[in-house]
C-alpha cells in the first residue's frame, strides 16, 4: 500500500481526458504529437525569503495560493482532499499539474471525474474558490501501463466560483524540464488526515534515468502530486518552478520520508505541450 494515493522511455503517444459531466467514465483515445524537447520555459520570479531555512522535516504553515488540495465531491461539492495540485504557467492560465496516479489509475485508461481543486485552502477556508477539472492529460504510457517515470498529469480547469481562469486569481509557479537532477527544493502538500498543508526544505537527487529522490520527513498520504519548487524562498510560499511533483516509483514512496518523483526530462514536457494544445 503506497502512503500517498488512493491508487498505486522514448517519446511517442500521449493521451487526453475529459471527464464526462454524468458519473460514468470514458475509456482514453490515443493522440499522436511530436514535439522538440524544452528546456526552462518560465524562469521563477525572485521572491523575498519569508520565513528562515527550514530544518529537515516538514512543518505546517499557512499554504500557498497557487497550490491546493484535490478534492473529489458529492452533488458538486468538495468531499474530502486526497492529493494536491499546482498551478503552473500556461497561455491559457488555466492549467493545474499533479501526479498521474491521483487522477488515472494506473494501467486503467480512465480518468476520475468530479474533481475540484481548492488553491490555497487551508483549515476548512477556501480564500480563492473552487475550480473544475475539466480534462486530463496523461502519457499512454502510464495510461495503460502504470509506467512510473510517467507518472505526471496536467489538468485543464474551469471556475466553479466566481468567472476568473485560475492563474488569473492565485498566479502560476513556472516550470522547468531537462533541469538537472540535483537541486534544492520545497515541497508542499496536503496531508489527507489533516485541513492544513505542510512544507518540507530537501534536495533532489537523481534516483535511476527517470526518477529523482527527494528525502524529507513527514509527507504522507494526500501530499502526492504536490510540487516540488526550486528557486523560489525557503517557506514555499512565493513563486518557484517545479522540477518534479510526488509521484514516480511506489506512487511517491512507500514511506512518508522518502518521496520520488519523475525526472521532468523531454517526456513529460512532451505531455506538457500536449496538455496546452487542449482546447
Amino acid at each position: 500500500m503506497t502512503h500517498r494515493s488512493p491508487y498505486h522511455r522514448p517519446l511517442q503517444r500521449l493521451l487526453t481526458v475529459r471527464p464526462p459531466a454524468a458519473r460514468c467514465r470514458r475509456m482514453l483515445s490515443a493522440l499522436v504529437i511530436a514535439l522538440t524537447p524544452l528546456q526552462v520555459l518560465a524562469p521563477a520570479a525572485p521572491a523575498a525569503a519569508l520565513a528562515p531555512t527550514l530544518r529537515p522535516g516538514s512543518a505546517p504553515f499557512l499554504g500557498a495560493p497557487r497550490v491546493g488540495a484535490v478534492f473529489a465531491t458529492v452533488n458538486g461539492r468538495p468531499n474530502g482532499h486526497f492529493c494536491t495540485a499546482s498551478v503552473v504557467d500556461s497561455p491559457g492560465h488555466d492549467l493545474l499539474v499533479t501526479a498521474a496516479h491521483c487522477v488515472v489509475a494506473p494501467g486503467s485508461g480512465r480518468a476520475r471525474d468530479g474533481l475540484v481543486f481548492v488553491p490555497g485552502y487551508h483549515a476548512g477556508q477556501e480564500p480563492y474558490g473552487r475550480w473544475r477539472v475539466r480534462a486530463v492529460v496523461v502519457d499512454i504510457r502510464w495510461a495503460q501501463h502504470g509506467d512510473p517515470d510517467y507518472d505526471v498529469a496536467f489538468l485543464k480547469t474551469v471556475p466553479v466560483t466566481g468567472a476568473r481562469r485560475v492563474q488569473d486569481a492565485v498566479g502560476a509557479e513556472a516550470i522547468a524540464f531537462n533541469a538537472p537532477h540535483r537541486v534544492g527544493a520545497v515541497a508542499v502538500g496536503y496531508p489527507s488526515g489533516t485541513e492544513i498543508p505542510v512544507r518540507c526544505r530537501s534536495s533532489l537527487h537523481e534516483f535511476g534515468g527517470g526518477q529523482s529522490e527527494f528525502d524529507c520527513p513527514g509527507l504522507p498520504n494526500g501530499t502526492s502530486g504536490g510540487p516540488l519548487l526550486a528557486g523560489g524562498d525557503p517557506a514555499g510560499a512565493g513563486r518557484g518552478t517545479v522540477v518534479g511533483v510526488i509521484g514516480g516509483y511506489q506512487q511517491g514512496g512507500l514511506s512518508p520520508d522518502v518521496s520520488y518523483t519523475p525526472y521532468f526530462g523531454s517526456g513529460i514536457a512532451q505531455v506538457y505541450r500536449k496538455a496546452l494544445a487542449v482546447r
